[in-house]
């Protein structure tokens, strides 16, 4: 599969990165700022926006472990955040109304089947739902695009999940993923986008929860096909998230890098129309550095090489060591280029 579709956007690796910005809860739960982070992200030139739909009863018990970055429990941040059916399909009404993809991720199945009905293009999944192979099989019975976070998880599960949604042939990316937050560098492991290309023949792409824009444009360079960055408007602000965030400067450069990564990532080698004007003056021929009398040996005391580029029948420098010991077949001058008729 070389690439999936979402709406008339082809997806994979021969088309420029998918770039989702995740919304997250970092909108505080306030449906004005969501509203701004939708037109904000579509002005910073940003394919996707993605926010969360939970219905809390369907997904968790409140006693849920808390994580360091949660001050207080998650059922109750979910809670204080969270947008109703209605307030997501005004959202997808916005992003489709301004041109930019709707993304949201389910955490049940009744979340999918209430996504499904507002009209979503396709599923992206939260990591801890990689392993929920009944809600996977869901997803992939509906049939719809499904973008699969794979955070905290080993190769076999990730394969075990795969295996369900290629049964129902539903198209599908992966993301590569490490679920901290803030995640060090040095647990990222970006060659894994390439380990997951070649083991499963689909869009790698990179979810990516560091500090900063760094990790994302280097998977561009490695042939991610999507990245997923979280965006907050204030880092400063209280909540589980904001800390492995971008912010709006920062989502400007991560647009405009992705861009200038993907146009970078050929490997064609050879001398381009660019370079020829440069290819003119900046090689080095051979020349002469002392005067030289008819007859005399060339030597390393009396010949060199310099710029700029020799022109025909020149000696360029690479033959340098080809004419030490002939003789010069006339006198030279010093500061001379060397020409091939100039010896013998």
């Amino acid at each position: 599969m070389t690439y999936i579709k979402i709406n008339k956007r082809k997806i994979g690796k021969n088309y420029k990165p998918f770039v989702i910005v995740e919304a997250c809860v970092n909108h505080q739960g306030d449906f004005s700022i969501a509203k701004k982070m939708v037109h904000f992200a579509k002005k910073m030139g940003a394919d996707c926006i993605k926010f969360q739909h939970h219905i809390l009863n369907e997904e968790m018990l409140r006693e849920v472990p808390k994580s360091k970055n949660f001050k207080v429990s998650l059922w109750d941040v979910i809670k204080k955040t969270n947008f109703t059916l209605k307030q997501h399909k005004e959202l997808k009404v916005l992003c489709d109304d301004i041109n930019i993809e709707y993304l949201c991720t389910p955490f049940s199945m009744k979340a999918a089947d209430e996504l499904n009905s507002i009209g979503v293009r396709a599923f992206k999944t939260g990591s801890g739902e990689l392993t929920n192979l009944p809600f996977i099989e869901h997803l992939a019975k509906i049939g719809k695009p499904i973008i699969l976070s794979t955070g905290m998880s080993y190769p076999k599960e990730i394969l075990e999940t795969v295996k369900i949604i290629k049964k129902h042939k539903t198209p599908f990316s992966i993301m590569h993923c490490v679920s901290a937050y803030p995640c060090p560098y040095k647990i990222m492991n970006l060659n894994n986008i390439n380990v997951l290309e070649k083991k499963f023949r689909v869009p790698i792409g990179l979810s990516d929860h560091t500090p900063s824009i760094y990790n994302s444009l280097g998977a561009v360079s490695l042939g991610a096909s999507l990245i997923e960055k979280h965006f907050t408007f204030n880092k400063k602000l209280s909540g589980p998230d904001h800390k492995s965030s971008i912010d709006g400067p920062e989502l400007k450069d991560l647009i405009q890098g992705v861009k200038a990564n993907f146009l970078a990532r050929g490997s064609e080698k050879k001398i381009f129309n660019e370079e020829k004007e440069i290819v003119n003056w900046a090689r080095e021929g051979v020349v002469t550095i002392k005067s030289i009398k008819k007859g005399e040996k060339l030597s390393k005391n009396n010949i060199s090489v310099k710029r700029p580029t020799p022109r025909q029948n020149q000696i360029p420098a690479k033959f340098f060591k080809n004419i030490i010991n002939k003789k010069a077949k006339r006198n030279l001058k010093i500061n001379q280029k060397l020409n091939w008729r100039d010896v013998k």
